[in-house]
This record gives C-alpha cells, structure tokens and sequence, in this order.
C-alpha cells in the first residue's frame, strides 16, 4: 500500500494547481490521471487576473505569461462582418483587460486605490497552459505525478481514504492510504458519482452549439502587425460566428458558431465566411457540443472533496470555467495543509463547501447573464452597415456602440472576479459591510471574507509578495509592530503560523480603513479591528476552524 497526505484525482489544471499549491505548502501529494498527455485542444483561452494572482504566490505567473500570448501583444475585442471587415468596433483601451499585458502592467503599478487585480489577466490556450503546471509537478520531489492511471473505487473512513488506482496500460494495479482524496476529475467526476452528489440546474438549456479547431499563418495577416485579436465577434446577413485567437503568438484559431453546418454546408464554407476570403488554413477538429449551467449540489463531506469542473459546468461566456476552479484548489489547499499539520480544525472542511458553493453558484449566474449578452450581439446587421458610404460608416458606428454596452459583461467583471466575499464562511468574523456590486464592478474593501485589496508598499514592492502563503498575516496599519505582541504570542502558545507585517505607510491605512487586518494564506480577509482583541486566542480559533465565533 502507497500512503500519502493527500490522493488527487484529475491531471487538468485544477488538479495540477492543487498539486503545486500543497507543495508549496510542504504537503505531498499524487497525482492520478487518465489522459497520458496533457490536451492537445484549445479549450479555454484565459487565464483571469485572479488565478493570475493566485499563480503568482505559486512562482508560475512568468513561466505562464511566457508560454501565451506575447506581453507587448493586444488583448482587443472586436465586432466586424467578416475578420477581413469592415469592422464596427474594435475595443482596445476602455478597460485594462484590453491592453497589452506590458501596458496594464503600468496601469496596475499606478493605481493606488486598491481597485486592481495585482495580475492582469493572460490570454493562454489551455493547451499551452497544461504542459507548464505539469512541468512543474513533475519537477516537484512532493508531487507523484501518475498519468494513465485510474480511480476506479475508495473508502474512507474517520482517519482517512483508501483508494484502489489501475494503471490502465499494464493492469497494474495499487492500493493508496491517503488522509484526503481530492476530486478534479471533470464534469464526469468518479468522485462525485462515488459520493452519490447531483449536479443542480436544468441540463441542455442552450441547445447544441458547434467549434471548429483550425491553424493557419495566413489569418494573422488580416489584423494589423500581424497580432490577431483575442475574440472577433461576426455578424453580417446571412453568417454569425466567433473567431478565437487564444495566442496571438501562434497560429491556432477557434470558430464557434451557435448551430451545426446546414445540410449540404461544408466546415471549408463557414471558415471562408469567417475570415471573408479565401486563405489556406488546416481543419484540426470540429464538432457539437453543449454548454451548461451545472453546480454540484455539495463540494464533498468527511474526507473527500471535490474541485474544478467536478464542481461545476459552465459555459465560456465569461471565462469562468477553470478559474473558478483555480479559486477552488487554492482555497482547498491552505485548509488541507492546516489539518495535516496539525493547526488547523474541522471547521475548516465545513467552510470550504460553505466558501465556495455560493461562489460557484454566483459565477454560474453571470455566465447565464453573459450568454443572453453574447447570443444577443447576434443582432441583425442589415446590409447598409456593409456600404463603402458615410450612411455605412455611420451605421457601423451605430452597430459597434451597441455592441460594446451588450458584450462588456463578459469582459469587464472585476467584481465577479476578485470581488467575491465569503460572507457566510464559519472560519470568518464578521466586521464590517460588505460591499455592493452588479458583478461588473469591483468596490475594494478589507472586510472580513473578501481578498484583500491589492496595493504597492513605499518601495514600490507588491504587498501581497510580503504576505505569508502558509500561515495568517497580520496586518499593523499605521502603528509599530510592538502593539501586535499580544496576538503574536497567543498564536504562537496555540501553534498558528502568523507572520506580523508593519504597514507604516499611512495611504495603506487610509485604504483599508482599520489598524489591523488578518490574512489567510489564500490572501482573504479573516478579521479586522482598530484594537486587538482581548482574547486573541478565540479569534485564532475561529479562523483555523477550532470554535465558533460568539
């Protein structure tokens, strides 16, 4: 029998970052898989600002950003009749999820309010993406990485899981003790079917859509420079589509279009109809699929969880899929090392379901809302808006106001990304009003349950690279450090791992409005006050999942 801390079944992203990210926290862990290789499919195309971040405390943001699209490369949405025009908007500057990631870079270093992400956003095929997380796995000496091997049944019991695993080449087969089993193995889970957990919502409720996987080094020569757009949205009489440029540093490309080809339609036709002339190109894949709007009804119980896409289904609109995921594994990972190392409680597997099930099922509202935005940028086109005329221009003027105000959900949605706050977690104490946004807004606040707001210290170094990634911070705004002794000596009397972090600068206690802040390892706000607590004790109890709060 194999034993180790935790058993990780799924090699996708997800389960690769979980991998990584217990690593990082000094836990071991295997990793299962199926598939022998990584995708070889597109699949998504970004990577947001907030599993930027995430991978940034990982040490992976760099490696990232230089497997995907080019730093000094554009990152536009656009809306034209063919991807050979003419266009009827181009949007390049009205948000920084559009520029270059070199140029949002700048802007996210100027910004001293806390309303940017620390990462911009890195536009990535997934299958680029997967080859650099399981590089770094299998470079990993705490990471069993076992692609072609299958779950295929488990027990758990109170002290921990015993799961029987195949490699299915040879038939070999192995039994593996674990403390926790961890599911991020897909919208088919075994884990999930193994726990008896439904997904909740209605299935199929769009319908059948259809992808065509293409490569060709003749499209980029339509957009300027040679640097495909991220997205063109097509509409014109007759053809509606999306053109995907994952990285405009290579020469795959994705078609969506909201139905199969019509009898007698030939995949050759809709492409050329695409791109508005004829250029030579490969078809790699085509097919139906459909979309979802799934949430696991539980996130696990006992010793047993789940994560990623096991977790829920979504549609792409909002690119929401994997990155909910990466929130998921990072947020699992502290928690996992804490139990295995002996300083953190139970309360801490009750609160990851109580996390982020009302995360998932947020997320899956807005990707519903951003569907009915990008079905409804389908709108007529009539044939003025193709005239060489000033009465066309003026039309496509028109044509691409619309556009922007109906398609900037799914682009522009900071507070979907790093706004979410776990306000009914029961590892946090409440102090403080959360704040209020439609989705698209993103309102920073250092209250208890949301990430804490982003800034630059003096010294223009980032605060969250000064916050512990395995223990709590406790943030001293505006005072000495010696004021934190108290609370320093009770976490060291009950074993916490807390790093105590002097802010002096008055701009940070000006942003985050109180003299202390505590932070969890996965950068979210735990507790806050203008004094420490006269029992520093119960709120460290409450935060690592020992007691309630009262």
């Amino acid at each position: 029998m194999i034993n180790t801390p935790v058993l990780i079944c799924g090699g996708g992203p997800v389960g690769l970052t979980l991998a990584i990210a217990l690593s990082r926290q000094g836990v071991s862990s295997i990793v299962v898989n199926d598939r022998t290789e990584t995708t070889s499919h597109p699949k998504l195309d970004v990577v947001n600002c907030r599993s930027m971040e995430i991978y940034r405390q990982l040490g992976l943001a760099d490696k990232i950003r230089d497997a995907g699209n080019p730093r000094t490369a554009n990152q536009y949405v656009a809306f034209a009749a063919s991807a050979s025009g003419p266009w009827y908007s181009i949007m390049t500057d009205r948000h920084p999820i559009y520029r270059p990631v070199a140029q949002a870079e700048r802007i996210i270093r100027d910004s001293t309010d806390g309303s940017l992400p620390l990462e911009s956003m890195q536009r990535i095929a997934q299958m680029h993406l997967e080859p650099v997380l399981l590089a770094e796995a299998r470079s990993d000496p705490k990471i069993d990485v076992r692609f072609g091997w299958s779950l295929y049944g488990f027990e758990q019991d109170e002290a921990g899981v015993t799961a029987h695993i195949e490699e299915l080449a040879t038939g070999r087969y192995e039994q593996v003790r674990s403390d926790f089993l961890i599911g991020c193995d897909g919208p088919s889970s075994r884990v999930r079917n193994f726990l008896n957990i439904n997904y909740d919502g209605t299935r199929d409720i769009v319908g059948e859509l259809f992808i065509i996987h293409l490569r060709s080094n003749e499209i980029a020569n339509l957009y300027p420079d040679r640097q495909p757009y991220w997205h063109t949205w097509i509409s014109r009489p007759g053809f509606q589509g999306l053109l995907v440029s994952p990285d405009a540093g290579r020469n795959d490309f994705v078609l969506h279009r909201t139905f199969s080809p019509r009898k007698g339609e030939s995949l050759e036709a809709l492409v050329d109809a695409a791109l508005g002339r004829k250029l030579k190109y490969e078809i790699v894949r085509s097919g139906p699929w459909r979309p979802q709007f799934l949430v696991a009804e539980s996130f696990g119980r006992k010793r047993v969880y789940l994560a990623g896409d096991a977790t829920h289904q979504y549609m792409p609109t909002g690119g929401l899929g994997m990155n909910t995921g990466i929130s998921e594994a990072h947020n699992l990972a502290w928690k996992l090392s804490a139990l295995i190392k002996g300083w953190g409680g139970p309360g801490l597997l009750e609160s990851y379901g109580a996390e982020r099930l009302p995360v998932a099922r947020r997320n899956r509202e807005h990707v519903k809302r951003c569907a009915a935005a990008a079905f409804e940028v389908y709108f007529p086109v009539d044939e003025r808006a193709l005239s060489d005329t000033p009465a066309g221009s003026a039309r496509r003027a028109e044509i691409g106001a619309t556009f922007q105000q109906k398609i900037s959900r799914l682009y522009e949605s900071l507070g979907i990304e790093i706004g979410y706050v776990y306000e009914q977690s029961p590892v946090i104490a409440p102090n403080g009003k959360h704040p209020e946004t439609d989705g698209t807004r993103y309102s920073p606040a250092a209250v208890p349950g949301a990430r804490l707001p982003s800034a630059f210290l003096a010294d223009r170094s980032a605060l969250f690279d000064h916050l512990s990634p395995v223990g709590f911070t406790l943030l001293v705004c505006g005072i000495g450090a010696n004021n934190a002794v108290p609370f320093a000596s009770a976490a060291a009397g009950l074993g916490v791992p807390l790093k105590v972090l002097p802010l002096p600068d008055p701009r940070l206690h000006s942003l985050y409005g109180v003299r202390y802040i505590l932070v969890r390892p996965d950068q979210h706000v735990c507790w806050r006050g203008d004094s420490l607590p006269a029992e520093p004790a119960r709120i460290l109890d409450r935060v690592r999942g020992m007691e309630a709060f009262v």
